[in-house]
Order: C-alpha cells, then structure tokens, then sequence
C-alpha cells in the first residue's frame, strides 16, 4: 500500500517548490490572496446589497434589524458546519505541496459525507432557533419579519454547502480564478433578483423581505454552477477524475477532517455567535439602534474580507510549505499574507474615522440611525486591525493543522472576556449599544494579541526541533482503511 507522502506525476498540481525570499512570497501570497480577497468582497456585496434594498422597503429599520437577526442566526449555524471542511485545505494543500494528487482528490469525495449529513441539520437547526426568539426579549414585529425572511434563506443550505467542499479543494491546488468570478458576479446576481422579488417586477409578485431570502437562494445555485466547472478541469489537469470507490466513506480520513475541522467550526462559530448575541442584545434597545448596528457590522464585515481573502493565502502557503517540511517557507507564508492584510486594514481603519458619517449614510436616509452608527465606526477602525492578525495567524496554524488553539484563544478573549464586559457595559452600567461594541473592541484586541504570541512560541519551538533534526511539520495520515484504486 502505497504512504500518503508518496508524490505522483510531477508537474500534475500548479504548486511550486517555494519560495526562498521575502519577495518571492509576497509575490506568490499576492497572486493568490489578491484574487481570494476580491472575491471576498463580491461575496460580501450580497449582503450590501441586501442591506441597502431592504432599506429602501417600508419601515426601513424594522426590515433591517429582522434581516440582521435572521442573517447572525443562520450563518452561525451555517459556518459552523461549513468551517467542519476546514480540515480540506489543511490535508489537500498539504498534500498538493509534496504533489500527491491522488490524495486531493480523494479528500474532496470524503468531504461529501459532510455535505450530505451536514445539510439537513443546518436547516433544521435554523427553524427551530425561530422559536428561541421571544425568549431572548426580542419583540414581536421583528419576530415576525424574521420568521419570514429565514423561511426563504433556509434554502440556499443544499448549494452553500455544496460550494464550499468545492471551493476549499480548488483554492487549496492554487486554482483560484472561477473561485473570484462565483463571488464577484454573485453581487450583480443578487441586485437583480432582489430588484424583482422584493419589489416585484417582471409579473413577478412583491414579496417584501421574504424576497431578499429567495433571491440569497438563487445566488447561491449561480455561484455553484460557475464552480462546477472549474472541478471539471482541474480533474483534468490532474490527470485523475473522482471514482465512486473513492465516495465509499474511509473512518481515517472522516475521523482526520472531523479532527481539525470541529476545533475550526467552534472557533469560527463563536466569531459569528459574537454578532448574534450583540445582534439579540441590540434588538431589545429598539429598531433604531438594532439598524445603526447592523449598519456598522455589515460595513465592517465588507472591509474584513480582505483580510480574509489573504488569511485563505497564509493557509494554502503555509500548508504547502509544511506538506514540503520547510519551515523558513512556512515563516516566510505567514509573514507576507500578516504584512499584505496589515496594510489594507490600516486603509480601511482609515476610512472608518474619516467617512463615518457617508458610509452609514449609504445605507439608509434615516438621520437617527446614520448618527448612532458614527460612533461605532471609530471603534472599527482598531478592531480590523486586531482582527486581521487574528485570522492571519488562525488561517496559518489550520495550515500546520492546529486548529485548537486559535479555538481556546477565541472562546477564552470572546466570550471569557469580551461578550460579558459588553453585556456589563451595555446594560447594567447603561452605556447601551456603545457599551456592546467596547466590548466587542476589547475581545479584539486581546485575541489578536494572544494569537499573534501563540504563533511566534510555535515558530520558536519549530525552530529548536529543525536544529535537532526532529522537524515535522506536515500532518499525517494513518495508513488507508479502504482501497481508492
């Protein structure tokens, strides 16, 4: 039986040896973090877009405070699942860096158990959440326009999945290009159907926020279908196509991408269940505020995915480099993906204290709500920068396969530390929505600070098991428990 290290056809994967030097890296991280981020931001448009439609509807902020309950509750659930993928382009770029090609794609048809199983519970989990609302005192016309927001969104689970197994194979074999163009055209997708189902064009009936679900639905089926192909070929590039013996499930591989990627989806899950819970919080201080918060995550969360883009590079980089054992090329990934997110998010912290007022503007022509948002804006701009430390470092220790930490890390800064002193800030001590964003600010800081050290303790430790030649950076597999020939 043939070892997991075992290389296949050189040339076969567009992986190279690496790189040696600082410039040659941020050279490789930019061709791949660059296209990854403008991505990013595609896909963030959707829920721009969304954003402002449904504050054109009647009762502006009341329509945006139930999409921004109905987008925190079921992308928490969502994520999680997805981010249980994780483990993908821990294993495939890995494996993509010593040029196993056949292990990548077997990882892809592993995944799909994932998919299959993973669907159903996120849809079900989503509609029984609805119920919970009332409890956490959120009132009863926000109640009732969630309700029928998440009753259309729900269905956008089968595709959203889907495309995710997907794209985590394809990113993590540097194949990247149809990934940018799902997620770019994905915006203009979702301003033309939110402009026929919300308003109602074309013969098609008005359906108020309902609408803006059915439209995410359509999207994200468009996305898919642009994907699909982009499989096709790199199969063919590889030289290798999917064999059902490979879909025949493998408890080894299950149980290794379960491993890392339960660690990935409790970690990012808290990250979205902080806008929940702040979401839930605000929507008891009122409509207005509730809409001023949503304004403020939503601009922010648009910024945040260049930073994300680039962590996807210091995730594929670094797993390379570890699939090769090279731990100056692992340095090197962190480096230039930390220094290329840095640098925009100095831009974009920029942007949050000087047009404060213009962005939250863009989003609804509600005086009340465009001022509650200012504020909020400043504290954006501290917090992109921590952040983008954060996700740099947690993208590049899943690319060595260590998913906890960044886990602990978040669970101990977020919700030892942050969320608790939001909610005592907010309500007993009556700062109200400004208090819950301190909050937020302060777990920030601490947990790109902890990760930030987290790192640079592994690296050291790293460093003294290369001089002892003891150095293993790759993870790996047991041997196989069925046959994939």
């Amino acid at each position: 039986m043939a070892s997991n290290l075992q290389k296949t056809a050189p040339g076969a994967l567009d992986t190279d040896s690496g790189a040696n030097s600082y410039p040659e890296e941020m050279r490789a991280a930019s061709r791949l973090g660059v296209p990854l981020a403008l991505g990013e931001l595609g896909w963030m448009s959707t829920y721009i877009v969304d954003a402002i439609m449904i504050g054109r509807l009647p009762h502006s902020a009341l329509m945006i405070g139930a999409s921004s309950v109905g987008n925190t509750i079921f992308y928490a659930i969502v994520f999680f699942m997805i981010y249980l993928l994780n483990g993908m382009e821990t294993y495939i770029s890995q494996a993509a860096g010593r040029g196993n090609r056949s292990e990548c794609v077997v990882m892809l048809m592993q995944a799909m158990w994932i998919v299959v199983v993973g669907t159903p519970l996120v849809m079900a989990a989503t509609m029984a959440s609805l119920w919970l609302l009332p409890f956490f005192g959120t009132p009863p016309d926000i109640t009732a326009s969630t309700h029928s927001y998440l009753h259309a969104l729900v269905w956008s689970t089968p595709p959203l999945m889907l495309y995710m197994a997907i794209r985590r194979y394809l990113q993590s074999i540097n194949q990247v290009v149809l990934i940018s163009v799902s997620l770019i055209t994905s915006g203009a997708m979702n301003w033309l159907f939110d402009w026929l189902f919300l308003y109602g064009h074309r013969g098609i009936p008005a359906m108020g926020i309902a609408g803006s679900g059915w439209a995410t639905v359509v999207v994200r089926y468009w996305m898919l279908l642009v994907l699909v192909p982009a499989a096709l070929i790199s199969f063919r590039k590889l030289q290798l196509w999917p064999r059902l013996s490979m879909l025949r499930p493998d408890p080894n591989r299950l149980k290794a991408l379960l491993r890392l990627g339960f660690p990935s989806g409790v970690e990012f899950s808290l990250e979205l269940g902080i806008s929940t819970f702040m979401t839930v919080l605000c929507a008891r201080l009122g409509s207005t505020l509730l809409a001023a918060h949503q304004v403020t995550l939503d601009v922010n969360a648009f910024a945040f995915m260049v930073p994300t883009g680039m962590a996807y590079a210091a995730m594929i980089r670094v797993g390379q480099a570890a699939g090769r054992n090279n731990l100056r090329q692992v340095q090197l990934a962190a480096k230039a993906s930390l220094n290329l997110a840095i640098g925009f998010s100095v831009f974009a912290a920029a942007c949050f204290i000087l047009l404060a007022h213009s962005l939250a503007g863009l989003y609804t022509n509600d005086a009340q709500v465009v001022q509650a948002a200012i504020p909020l804006f400043y504290l954006c701009g501290l917090m992109i920068l921590c952040d983008s430390c954060f996700v740099i470092f947690a993208s590049a220790m899943t690319g060595l396969g260590d998913t906890r930490t960044p886990m602990w890390v978040s669970i101990v800064c977020n919700w030892g530390v942050g969320m608790p002193l939001a909610y005592l800030l907010a309500f007993p001590l009556g700062y109200g929505l400004h208090g819950l964003w301190i909050g937020r600010a302060i777990a920030s800081l601490t947990s790109g600070l902890a990760l930030s050290l987290s790192w640079y303790f592994r690296m050291r430790r790293e460093g003294k098991s290369e001089q002892k030649q003891s150095l293993q950076l790759f993870v790996p597999l047991q041997p196989r428990s069925s046959s994939f020939s």
